[in-house]
Protein backbone atom coordinates (compact mmCIF):
# COMPACT_ATOMS: atom_id res chain seq x y z
CA UNK A 1 0.00 0.00 0.00
CA UNK A 2 1.25 3.49 -1.20
CA UNK A 3 1.99 5.93 1.64
CA UNK A 4 -0.64 8.05 0.07
CA UNK A 5 -3.24 5.35 0.37
CA UNK A 6 -2.19 4.96 4.34
CA UNK A 7 -2.34 8.60 5.05
CA UNK A 8 -5.83 8.35 3.75
CA UNK A 9 -6.91 5.69 5.43
CA UNK A 10 -5.36 6.91 8.62
CA UNK A 11 -7.54 10.43 8.13
CA UNK A 12 -10.84 8.65 7.43
CA UNK A 13 -10.35 6.64 10.74
CA UNK A 14 -10.03 9.90 12.62
CA UNK A 15 -12.50 11.75 10.49
CA UNK A 16 -15.03 8.89 11.34
CA UNK A 17 -13.66 9.48 15.42
CA UNK A 18 -14.45 12.94 15.19
CA UNK A 19 -10.51 13.86 15.89
CA UNK A 20 -10.28 15.50 12.45
CA UNK A 21 -12.66 18.26 10.22
CA UNK A 22 -13.72 16.83 7.21
CA UNK A 23 -11.91 19.63 5.21
CA UNK A 24 -8.66 17.53 6.30
CA UNK A 25 -10.32 14.15 4.69
CA UNK A 26 -8.12 13.64 1.42
CA UNK A 27 -10.19 12.70 -1.68
CA UNK A 28 -8.92 9.42 -3.60
CA UNK A 29 -8.42 9.82 -7.49
CA UNK A 30 -9.36 7.18 -9.74
CA UNK A 31 -6.21 5.80 -10.08
CA UNK A 32 -5.99 4.90 -6.21
CA UNK A 33 -9.37 3.09 -6.83
CA UNK A 34 -9.24 -1.09 -7.24
CA UNK A 35 -10.26 -1.70 -10.69
CA UNK A 36 -13.49 -3.58 -9.75
CA UNK A 37 -16.32 -1.95 -11.84
CA UNK A 38 -20.12 -2.13 -11.75
CA UNK A 39 -22.48 -2.40 -14.32
CA UNK A 40 -25.08 -0.27 -13.09
CA UNK A 41 -28.11 -0.40 -15.28
CA UNK A 42 -30.82 2.09 -15.13
CA UNK A 43 -34.37 2.56 -16.43
CA UNK A 44 -37.16 0.71 -18.39
CA UNK A 45 -36.19 -0.95 -21.43
CA UNK A 46 -36.68 1.21 -23.75
CA UNK A 47 -35.37 4.19 -22.14
CA UNK A 48 -32.19 2.12 -19.76
CA UNK A 49 -29.13 3.35 -20.01
CA UNK A 50 -25.78 1.43 -19.49
CA UNK A 51 -23.19 2.99 -16.36
CA UNK A 52 -20.17 1.61 -15.19
CA UNK A 53 -18.86 2.77 -11.06
CA UNK A 54 -16.61 1.19 -9.22
CA UNK A 55 -17.74 -1.34 -6.63
CA UNK A 56 -15.72 1.19 -4.06
CA UNK A 57 -17.21 3.99 -3.99
CA UNK A 58 -20.82 2.78 -4.34
CA UNK A 59 -19.69 0.14 -1.05
CA UNK A 60 -18.48 3.60 1.03
CA UNK A 61 -20.83 5.93 0.51
CA UNK A 62 -24.09 3.83 0.15
CA UNK A 63 -25.67 1.50 3.01
CA UNK A 64 -28.16 0.17 0.16
CA UNK A 65 -25.58 -0.79 -2.15
CA UNK A 66 -23.13 -2.03 0.06
CA UNK A 67 -25.26 -4.24 1.34
CA UNK A 68 -26.41 -5.40 -1.88
CA UNK A 69 -22.93 -6.11 -2.99
CA UNK A 70 -21.55 -7.99 -0.17
CA UNK A 71 -24.57 -10.03 0.64
CA UNK A 72 -25.64 -13.27 -1.22
CA UNK A 73 -27.08 -11.45 -3.92
CA UNK A 74 -26.77 -12.49 -7.42
CA UNK A 75 -25.99 -8.60 -7.73
CA UNK A 76 -22.92 -9.26 -5.59
CA UNK A 77 -22.15 -12.37 -7.89
CA UNK A 78 -22.25 -10.68 -11.53
CA UNK A 79 -21.68 -7.30 -10.44
CA UNK A 80 -24.58 -6.03 -12.39
CA UNK A 81 -27.28 -3.85 -10.36
CA UNK A 82 -30.68 -2.93 -12.38
CA UNK A 83 -32.58 0.00 -11.12
CA UNK A 84 -35.47 0.01 -13.31
CA UNK A 85 -37.44 2.76 -11.32
CA UNK A 86 -34.86 5.10 -11.43
CA UNK A 87 -34.10 7.58 -13.58
CA UNK A 88 -31.30 7.61 -15.86
CA UNK A 89 -30.66 11.33 -15.67
CA UNK A 90 -30.52 10.89 -12.02
CA UNK A 91 -27.91 8.14 -11.71
CA UNK A 92 -25.93 10.28 -14.01
CA UNK A 93 -25.77 13.23 -11.09
CA UNK A 94 -25.02 10.93 -8.72
CA UNK A 95 -22.20 8.80 -10.72
CA UNK A 96 -20.49 12.08 -11.41
CA UNK A 97 -20.86 13.58 -7.89
CA UNK A 98 -19.08 10.12 -6.75
CA UNK A 99 -15.95 11.15 -8.70
CA UNK A 100 -15.84 14.77 -7.18
CA UNK A 101 -18.21 16.49 -9.53
CA UNK A 102 -20.17 19.22 -8.36
CA UNK A 103 -24.50 19.05 -9.45
CA UNK A 104 -24.17 22.18 -11.32
CA UNK A 105 -27.60 22.19 -11.11
CA UNK A 106 -28.70 26.25 -9.36
CA UNK A 107 -31.04 27.44 -11.88
CA UNK A 108 -34.42 28.24 -11.63
CA UNK A 109 -35.55 26.54 -14.72
CA UNK A 110 -38.54 24.29 -13.77
CA UNK A 111 -36.71 21.24 -15.22
CA UNK A 112 -33.46 22.13 -12.72
CA UNK A 113 -35.87 22.05 -9.64
CA UNK A 114 -37.49 19.28 -10.58
CA UNK A 115 -34.29 17.16 -11.24
CA UNK A 116 -32.63 18.16 -8.27
CA UNK A 117 -35.80 17.28 -6.10
CA UNK A 118 -35.32 14.05 -7.86
CA UNK A 119 -31.53 13.48 -7.08
CA UNK A 120 -32.70 14.17 -3.02
CA UNK A 121 -35.13 11.63 -3.11
CA UNK A 122 -32.52 9.12 -4.82
CA UNK A 123 -29.77 9.92 -2.60
CA UNK A 124 -32.71 8.94 0.30
CA UNK A 125 -33.35 5.86 -1.10
CA UNK A 126 -29.93 4.84 -1.31
CA UNK A 127 -28.92 6.03 2.25
CA UNK A 128 -26.28 8.71 0.75
CA UNK A 129 -26.87 11.99 3.05
CA UNK A 130 -23.35 13.62 1.77
CA UNK A 131 -25.20 13.40 -1.82
CA UNK A 132 -28.84 14.73 -0.24
CA UNK A 133 -27.08 17.42 1.07
CA UNK A 134 -25.35 18.53 -2.41
CA UNK A 135 -28.96 18.13 -3.74
CA UNK A 136 -30.41 20.73 -0.90
CA UNK A 137 -27.81 23.37 -1.53
CA UNK A 138 -28.44 23.31 -5.32
CA UNK A 139 -32.45 23.48 -4.76
CA UNK A 140 -31.71 26.18 -2.38
CA UNK A 141 -29.98 28.31 -4.65
CA UNK A 142 -32.49 27.57 -7.28
CA UNK A 143 -35.26 29.10 -5.38
CA UNK A 144 -33.10 32.33 -4.12
CA UNK A 145 -34.33 34.11 -7.32
CA UNK A 146 -37.78 34.75 -8.04
CA UNK A 147 -40.17 32.75 -8.63
CA UNK A 148 -39.75 31.70 -4.71
CA UNK A 149 -42.19 28.61 -4.95
CA UNK A 150 -42.78 24.82 -6.20
CA UNK A 151 -45.00 23.50 -9.06
CA UNK A 152 -47.65 21.31 -7.40
CA UNK A 153 -46.15 18.41 -9.41
CA UNK A 154 -42.80 18.72 -7.48
CA UNK A 155 -44.85 19.09 -3.95
CA UNK A 156 -46.72 15.98 -5.34
CA UNK A 157 -43.69 14.27 -5.43
CA UNK A 158 -41.45 15.58 -2.63
CA UNK A 159 -44.27 14.51 -0.07
CA UNK A 160 -44.93 11.46 -1.74
CA UNK A 161 -41.57 10.03 -1.57
CA UNK A 162 -40.33 11.78 1.49
CA UNK A 163 -41.24 10.49 5.06
CA UNK A 164 -43.01 12.87 8.08
CA UNK A 165 -40.17 15.14 9.30
CA UNK A 166 -37.82 15.28 6.57
CA UNK A 167 -35.44 17.84 5.57
CA UNK A 168 -36.87 18.28 1.77
CA UNK A 169 -40.25 18.76 3.22
CA UNK A 170 -38.59 21.29 5.43
CA UNK A 171 -37.44 23.38 3.44
CA UNK A 172 -40.85 22.74 1.21
CA UNK A 173 -42.20 24.30 3.93
CA UNK A 174 -40.16 27.08 5.44
CA UNK A 175 -39.87 28.23 1.55
CA UNK A 176 -43.60 28.83 1.49
CA UNK A 177 -44.15 30.27 5.58
CA UNK A 178 -40.88 32.84 5.26
CA UNK A 179 -40.85 33.60 1.49
CA UNK A 180 -43.79 32.43 -0.62
CA UNK A 181 -47.11 34.14 -1.94
CA UNK A 182 -49.21 32.36 1.17
CA UNK A 183 -52.30 34.84 0.28
CA UNK A 184 -51.98 33.17 -3.23
CA UNK A 185 -52.13 29.84 -2.05
CA UNK A 186 -53.86 29.93 1.05
CA UNK A 187 -57.13 29.33 -0.97
CA UNK A 188 -56.23 26.76 -3.88
CA UNK A 189 -54.94 24.19 -0.95
CA UNK A 190 -58.00 22.31 -1.18
CA UNK A 191 -59.06 22.80 -4.64
CA UNK A 192 -56.21 22.20 -6.19
CA UNK A 193 -54.89 18.61 -4.54
CA UNK A 194 -52.01 19.49 -2.42
CA UNK A 195 -51.35 16.95 -0.26
CA UNK A 196 -52.56 16.98 2.74
CA UNK A 197 -49.34 16.39 4.60
CA UNK A 198 -47.84 19.61 3.50
CA UNK A 199 -51.57 21.33 3.78
CA UNK A 200 -50.93 20.18 7.55
CA UNK A 201 -46.99 21.14 7.62
CA UNK A 202 -47.77 24.52 6.38
CA UNK A 203 -50.34 25.58 8.96
CA UNK A 204 -48.31 24.31 11.36
CA UNK A 205 -44.68 26.02 10.24
CA UNK A 206 -46.69 29.48 9.77
CA UNK A 207 -48.65 29.21 13.49
CA UNK A 208 -45.04 28.59 14.98
CA UNK A 209 -43.46 31.17 13.14
CA UNK A 210 -46.09 33.69 14.02
CA UNK A 211 -48.05 33.07 16.96
CA UNK A 212 -49.99 36.66 16.93
CA UNK A 213 -51.38 36.97 13.31
CA UNK A 214 -53.16 40.06 14.14
CA UNK A 215 -49.37 41.54 14.82
CA UNK A 216 -47.45 39.50 12.75
CA UNK A 217 -44.91 39.10 16.03
CA UNK A 218 -42.43 36.70 14.71
CA UNK A 219 -41.64 34.07 16.85
CA UNK A 220 -38.02 32.85 15.37
CA UNK A 221 -35.62 34.03 13.51
CA UNK A 222 -36.40 33.84 9.78
CA UNK A 223 -34.57 30.63 8.59
CA UNK A 224 -35.11 29.95 4.89
CA UNK A 225 -32.17 31.66 2.99
CA UNK A 226 -29.48 32.27 5.93
CA UNK A 227 -27.98 28.73 6.42
CA UNK A 228 -28.76 25.64 3.82
CA UNK A 229 -26.97 22.88 6.66
CA UNK A 230 -30.13 23.50 8.79
CA UNK A 231 -31.28 20.92 5.66
CA UNK A 232 -28.84 18.57 5.83
CA UNK A 233 -29.51 14.70 6.69
CA UNK A 234 -26.68 13.98 9.40
CA UNK A 235 -24.70 11.10 8.44
CA UNK A 236 -25.71 8.22 11.34
CA UNK A 237 -22.64 7.56 13.65
CA UNK A 238 -19.77 9.37 11.44
CA UNK A 239 -18.76 12.72 10.57
CA UNK A 240 -16.99 11.30 7.00
CA UNK A 241 -19.32 13.12 3.70
CA UNK A 242 -18.81 13.46 0.41
CA UNK A 243 -15.01 14.33 0.55
CA UNK A 244 -13.54 11.61 2.66
CA UNK A 245 -11.08 9.26 1.33
CA UNK A 246 -12.18 6.08 -0.17
CA UNK A 247 -10.74 3.07 1.54
CA UNK A 248 -9.22 0.88 -1.02
CA UNK A 249 -9.16 -2.70 0.94
CA UNK A 250 -11.88 -5.42 -0.14
CA UNK A 251 -15.41 -4.49 0.91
Amino acid sequence: MTPAKQDNRAVMRAATAGEVSISHVKRSSKKELRQTIVTVKVGQEDAQRTFHTHRELLCFYSPFFRTMMNGDWEESKTNTINLPADEPEVYEVFDNWLYGVDLGLESTQTKDVSLIMSLWIFGDKMQVPGFQNAAIEALRSATMEPPRNFRLKDIRTAFENSGKGSALRKLIVDLYVWEGPLTGLMPRLQHDGYPQAFITQLFEGYVDAFPRPSTQTVKNKRPYGVNAQQYYVQHPGTSVARDAAVDTTET
